[in-house]
């Protein structure tokens, strides 16, 4: 790999950007010069690419049943299960939340489940578990997650989950991008890394690449603003990792992790796209950047949000042209800038979920105020809170629906102050209380929520207050 250059401020000679302290005019003016020069080199670079393309397909195993050491987990226990909570993981901010703010109800807690078992093994010693496939004809033992339910969602929902699950946290870096699947039995589970599989020694890993993102961190939080932490990460990953032009991305057991960001974290440092990515990204969601990693079926890169506006960067294409001109550019400019082999082409599980970039960089914009959390508490209700007693000793609470919120929090009491209240939850706008005593009269308020990537409760405003008798 050639010798790498500091970052200028500003990208200067290379990004489609004006001078910050320029005026208006001289801001276009410069922004057209590097308009042209930016297609005047990508189009030289057509004409000789010496990056070589690799297959980023997903392996998908479909079995008959699913058969694991121990361990299945239902979407439903979600909302129940309290053994192991993201809430007190160091590790469940280090990715994006972006995608998963995307995601419908069902789709989130499979999201949740699989962040779970995989914090478990980031976290803990246990060892991974296995199962068995068949892989062209011949059985392979393959390591992976507890085994999870997807029932309520479609194969094609379970997959988008994948997707998003995997692409936008890096953290867990012992995950294969694979899947192993029964529509049988509506239950699927991930594959893992061989390497990382007993416990104590992937410990030692954890360690040694948590230490590394330490001290690469406290050199990021030095950085003046978010424009310079983002292009010292990007600087960090094209100085600490080298393509790894003979990798071997099609061996279906991946020993070199080639789509995992520890290949170009630990080891020989050497990794293809999907590492330079993961490792951007993941630097990123660290430092508070929103990021996250998309694919086309030859090649993986960024979209990192500044200033609440998109931008691409090309992490693996920067470093093997030992260029930065693909740093914080539009969609039109990268999809400009492909070969034959369309490698910015997003592969079809990202319709209606990747984020388009379609502004020019400007620098001033990029250290602006940025988009607020991807998750938000929901709506307060509407004035629409109803009771009725339909039975004797039953209370029926009904209201209008908050689009987009994956839940409802009710709370009642026989005391108009509300002082003390019981409570009950449901993901349906309406609720049902029984065992009150008839002739009482109760005071009742509800409230949404949405779930946010640790599986907390965000809540919205409490509706009116409303009273019934029994």
């Amino acid at each position: 790999m050639n010798a790498k250059q500091l970052i200028a401020g500003g990208m200067a000679a290379l990004m489609l950007v004006g001078s910050a302290a320029g005026s208006a005019e001289q801001v276009s003016a410069h922004t057209l010069q590097q308009e042209a020069d930016f297609h005047h080199k990508t189009d030289a670079q057509k004409q000789e690419s010496d990056l070589k393309t690799h297959e980023m397909q997903t392996e998908f195993y479909q079995v008959d049943d699913l058969q694991a050491q121990t361990g299945r987990y239902s979407l439903k226990k979600i909302q129940l299960d309290t053994s192991y909570s993201l809430a007190d993981s160091i590790w469940a901010d280090s990715g994006s939340d972006y995608y998963f703010s995307l995601l419908r109800t069902e789709e989130k807690k499979l999201y949740l489940n699989l962040k779970k078992q995989a914090d478990r093994y980031l976290t803990g010693t246990e060892s991974f578990q296995t199962t068995d496939v068949d892989r062209n004809g011949t059985n392979a033992t393959v390591y992976i997650l507890p085994l999870i339910s997807y029932e309520g969602l479609s194969t094609d929902q379970m997959k988008r989950v994948f997707y998003c699950f995997m692409y936008e946290n890096p953290q867990y870096y012992f995950i294969r991008n694979s899947v192993i699947y029964s529509e049988n039995t509506n239950r699927m589970t991930v594959g893992l890394y061989e390497i990382f599989a007993d416990g104590a020694a992937r410990a030692e890993y954890t360690r040694q690449f948590a230490q590394q993102l330490q001290i690469w961190e406290e050199q990021i939080q030095a950085a003046a603003d978010i424009l310079e932490k983002e292009q010292l990460i990007h600087k960090i990953v094209r100085d600490h990792v080298a393509y790894n032009e003979a990798m071997a991305t099609d061996d279906p057991d991946d020993k070199e992790m080639s789509q995992s960001c520890i290949s170009a974290v630990l080891f020989e440092k050497k990794t293809v796209c999907a590492g330079y990515a993961q490792l951007f990204s993941l630097l990123c969601g660290r430092a508070g950047i929103t990021c996250v990693t998309v694919t086309s079926p030859s090649h993986a890169w960024n979209k990192v949000r500044m200033g609440n506006v998109w931008y691409n960067v090309d992490c693996t294409w920067n470093d093997c042209r030992d260029e930065d001109l693909f740093l914080n550019v539009t969609d039109e400019q990268l999809l400009a800038a492909d070969t034959e082999a369309r490698e910015h082409t997003l592969s079809e599980e990202w319709t209606d979920t990747a984020p388009a970039c379609t502004e020019a960089f400007d620098p001033q914009q990029a250290n602006g105020e940025d988009a607020p959390a991807n998750v938000l508490p929901p709506n307060q209700i509407s004035d629409t809170l109803s009771l009725s007693s339909p039975e004797a000793g039953k209370l029926a609470a009904a209201f209008e629906a908050v689009e987009g919120c994956d839940g409802y929090e009710l709370q009642y009491s026989q005391n108009s102050a509300m002082d003390t209240t019981d409570q009950m939850e449901a993901e349906d706008a309406s609720f049902e209380i029984s065992g009150l005593k008839s002739g009482q009269t109760y005071f009742a308020r509800v409230r949404a929520y949405r779930l946010d990537c640790r599986g907390e409760k965000i809540y919205g405003d409490f509706s009116k207050k409303v009273k019934g008798t029994v």
